[in-house]
């Protein structure tokens, strides 16, 4: 405990610093208060204050080997490392933060595509240097797919936005959440009301183990700012749309566009070797002194100066590139960014634009108007096209090289993730599809403004060559594994050819498009279940960030439309943001399937509570409005005829007569009955209890045990139910109302439930959670991956996958199980240490009560007749 608490302190000195220091990386103002510089000195007083005490204690020990005495020199240690640590890096940051200083002035400087737009992600881009990292419209699941440019969210400390829509904000709020306390403020470009919206949803952050609330501190940048600039460049904003202009109408401020101008520092000069050799500079400091600006003297008396060893300026200005980003949605946008004073000179010939990132989509690149405006910047600029056309090729390794080994253990749980796309994903330009002056950008494709060399390539490895090694890899064990994989692998090919003998029973179908609480992580997304009742019948139910995507990766482009034509309802099970992070983009990317396939729009049912709409609402007066795309059956009101006021909720509500009556048809829907039931988490919390052709499904959202939920589900059919924490944690699952493995397979087990599927496992699970025996012995149970596409008459196969589960993640188990160990043997050290004391405290006790007999005999042996 000692030990977390001083973590948390070298926390909070890291971020005390680095919030302040903050204040000097721009010229923007500060909005949010930062601690002063006399309470900095404070905070340092009291911990030095406190390793002054221990030392004290510590002295005054009379064993240096004691636990007490090993703990305090511990702690001495710790305090002053983090105090040492504190110090170093605010002399780093101090130093970093200086515009003047040479040396923050990048030496190199790329553009990065984290996602042309095609499989999981809206586009979005970066702007690396060595540094900073700069990141240009955050789509949802972001946080889960920086890792493949090798950025954390630490690293992102500005995000340009070019568009106040979902698909540019929708994963800010992951990338937040996933930031250090002691990381710098984070400063949000262009769209207004970000802010607000963040803080808006901010109450519906869930974590499993720590805070849920954003431990970065966020500023927003609005247009009216006019520049942002930092030792390594400057960036211009430049507005599409004037928010008093009569042409815009009604248009919300908010939704003002935004395209930005980079133009890069100037880079320092650097020392040309070949002048060294010839000028005759011995190896050593003077090179040094060159390098800082100072002239030298050679021995023969000779006067160099740093301009006779510097390279020759580039005539053509290329050390100092310039780069435009803009999103035209309309010709109007298209007129303002044409029209910009700021554009002019790039226009008229007087200055050179290096290269352009188009996000507009291709109707609009293919107006004549917007074609005159590229002919006016000139052939040299490079133009780079991220818009959702480029070439459609994976995003990330991890998630496909998983899918396709779960699709080598059962093609018919786990298919194929789409693009079905099989090579190596590099960052050159080979994958990148040319037309004429235009690239269509590849993922993860980098193009240099500025180079400096020494960065490793980023590869992604997909080939069917290595799925092969991690096959030979997986035979390399014992006798005894081998023929114990090879008789579960048997009884599962056997039990899948009897199944599909059988009379097939295809529907309800239930996808998982989410298997992780709270925080995605790379393997797993967080919540989100398809169910489908027919071909063209389906509802969602829970919907976490970059639920959409999922759909895409497993459906496949053509087959993700006609999912959401033909979506009728979205059913919340609670307003935590792992829960309904990706309702924004299925609300509007359903409408566009509409308009694409050409078919009448139909709203669809949301069914929530009111913690869920306020999001919904904010966003419609923030940015775009959603809200006549669905009709809205909330949980939270009592619908009732009496005049009676204040009516408490029941535990169990019946919906199928909530929903609207000119969208609900039970043939057509596929559901015959659905009632939420009350559990156990936050204060709205429901979980749902269906009957979809015949098959009873429950839902048990986020909850710890619950008594209502086995009532209301007896006998289902299937249930799914969450699993956050594995055994052993039942004070932490007590804690945030969730549950562990071993409480869920209870609750399945009292419920009489035929079929069960665990899922909501923690993120700190990042394959697979702990696979217990006893789930074998059930025999009813499995575990749920992501990409999961369970048919009914597939449910019983599921469990079978549990023993081949256990030879693929072996090693990942292993760290579990070793994991497990470490923690139980801490606990028999705290429980035989607070036995000891107690053992002490006994002792003592009982002397103290013998005490006062012995000498009350004492007394009246030694008292004389005088007394």
């Amino acid at each position: 405990m000692r030990r977390v608490v001083l973590r948390l302190e070298k926390r909070q000195l890291l971020g005390i610093f680095t919030r302040n220091l903050s204040k000097n990386t721009s010229r923007t103002k500060e909005t949010s208060e930062t601690p002063s510089e006399e309470s900095q000195e404070d905070y340092f007083q009291d911990l030095n204050a406190r390793i002054n005490k221990y030392k004290h204690e510590l002295s005054k020990n009379k064993s240096l080997a004691s636990f007490r005495a090993r703990e305090l020199t511990s702690q001495i240690a710790n305090i002053s490392q983090s105090i040492a640590s504190v110090k170093s890096k605010q002399s780093l940051l101090s130093s970093l933060m200086d515009p003047n200083s040479l040396s923050n002035i990048p030496s190199s400087v790329s553009i990065e595509i984290l996602s042309n737009g095609t499989a999981q992600m809206a586009p979005s881009i970066f702007l690396r240097t060595p540094l900073k990292t700069y990141l240009f419209n955050c789509p949802e699941g972001a946080a889960r797919f920086i890792p493949s440019l090798r950025l954390k969210g630490n690293n992102i400390q500005d995000i340009f936005v070019t568009r106040g829509v979902w698909d540019n904000i929708g994963g800010i709020s992951g990338i937040l959440l996933g930031k250090d306390p002691s990381t710098p403020i984070t400063r949000l470009h262009g769209a207004m009301s970000v802010k607000n919206f963040l803080e808006c949803i901010r109450p519906f952050q869930d974590a499993d183990f720590g805070s849920a609330k954003y431990p970065s501190q966020v500023e927003e940048c609005p247009f009216s700012q006019g520049v942002y600039e930092d030792p390594a460049m400057k960036v211009t904003y430049i507005p599409l749309s004037a928010p008093l202009s009569a042409s815009v109408g009604n248009r919300k401020g908010s939704s003002l566009d935004m395209a930005y101008l980079i133009q890069l520092t100037k880079p320092t000069r650097r020392i040309d070797v070949n002048k060294i050799l010839k000028l005759k500079v011995p190896k050593g400091p003077l090179i040094g002194q060159l390098k800082a600006g100072n002239s030298i003297t050679l021995s023969d008396g000779s006067v160099i100066t740093p301009d006779d060893v510097y390279m020759d300026e580039d005539p053509n200005g290329t050390e100092m590139p310039v780069l435009l980003v803009a999103e035209c949605f309309d010709q109007h946008c298209l007129d303002s960014l044409a029209s910009s004073s700021v554009l002019q000179p790039f226009l008229n010939g007087t200055q050179t634009l290096n290269y352009m990132v188009h996000l507009s989509k291709s109707d609009i690149l293919r107006l004549p108007k917007y074609e005159n405006f590229l002919s006016g910047l000139g052939s040299d600029c490079q133009h780079i096209i991220v818009n959702g056309d480029g070439p459609c090729i994976p995003h990330s390794e991890g998630i496909y090289r998983q899918q396709r080994r779960l699709h080598q253990l059962s093609g018919i749980l786990y298919p194929d993730l789409f693009p079905k796309w099989t090579g190596i994903v590099t960052q050159n330009s080979k994958l990148a599809r040319i037309d004429k002056s235009f690239v269509y950008a590849a993922p993860l494709q980098r193009f240099y403004m500025r180079t400096g060399g020494g960065e490793e390539p980023i590869t992604l490895d997909l080939r069917e060559e290595l799925l092969e090694d991690e096959r030979s890899k997986d035979c390399q064990n014992t006798t005894e594994e081998k023929d114990i994989f090879k008789k579960k692998c048997f009884e599962l090919v056997e039990m899948s050819e009897k199944v599909l003998t059988e009379e097939p029973v295809e529907f309800p179908c239930v996808s998982f498009l989410g298997t992780s609480s709270a925080t995605p992580s790379k393997y797993r997304n967080v919540t989100g279940y398809l169910v489908e009742t027919s071909p063209s019948s389906s509802f969602l139910v829970d919907v976490g960030e970059a639920t959409l995507g999922q759909l895409r990766v497993l459906y496949g482009d053509q087959r993700c439309l006609e999912i959401l034509v033909g979506l009728n309802a979205v059913f919340i099970t609670h307003a935590h943001q792992d829960h309904i992070g990706g309702i924004f983009s299925i609300i509007e990317k359903r409408r566009e399937a509409f308009t694409k396939l050409g078919i009448p729009f139909k709203k669809m049912a949301l069914i929530c509570n009111r913690n869920v709409t306020k999001p919904l609402k904010t966003y419609t007066q923030s940015f775009s409005s959603i809200e006549d795309l669905y009709v809205e059956v909330n949980l939270s009101t009592v619908v009732s005829t009496s005049h009676e006021r204040n009516i408490p909720l029941s535990p169990v509500q019946e919906i199928t007569p909530l929903l609207p009556h000119d969208l609900y048809n039970a043939s057509l829907w596929g559901i015959e009955h659905v009632r939420a039931v009350q559990v156990h988490h936050t204060r709205m919390a429901n979980g749902f209890v269906f009957l979809c052709k015949g098959k009873k499904l429950v839902f048990s959202g986020d909850t710890k045990p619950c008594d209502l939920l086995v009532k209301e589900g007896d006998e289902a059919d299937l249930l799914i139910h969450e699993c956050t924490f594995e055994d052993g944690f039942e004070k932490d699952a007590e804690r945030k109302k969730h549950s562990t493995m071993g409480q869920a397979v209870d609750i399945a087990m009292r419920m009489k439930a035929k079929s069960t599927i665990l899922t909501h496992f923690s993120a700190r699970y990042t394959k697979v959670p702990p696979l217990p025996d006893y789930l074998d012995e059930k025999g009813n149970i499995g575990v749920a991956m992501d990409n999961l596409r369970a048919r009914c008459d597939h449910w019983q196969l599921i469990p079978r996958l549990i023993p081949l589960f256990r030879h693929m993640f072996k090693e990942e188990l292993f760290e579990l199980g070793l994991r497990k160990d470490q923690r139980d043997l801490r606990q028999q050290v705290i429980d035989f240490k607070n036995s000891e004391s107690v053992v002490n405290v006994q002792k003592t006790v009982v002397g103290k009560r013998a005490a006062p007999s012995n000498l009350s005999k004492n007394s009246k042996k030694n008292r004389t007749p005088n007394s």
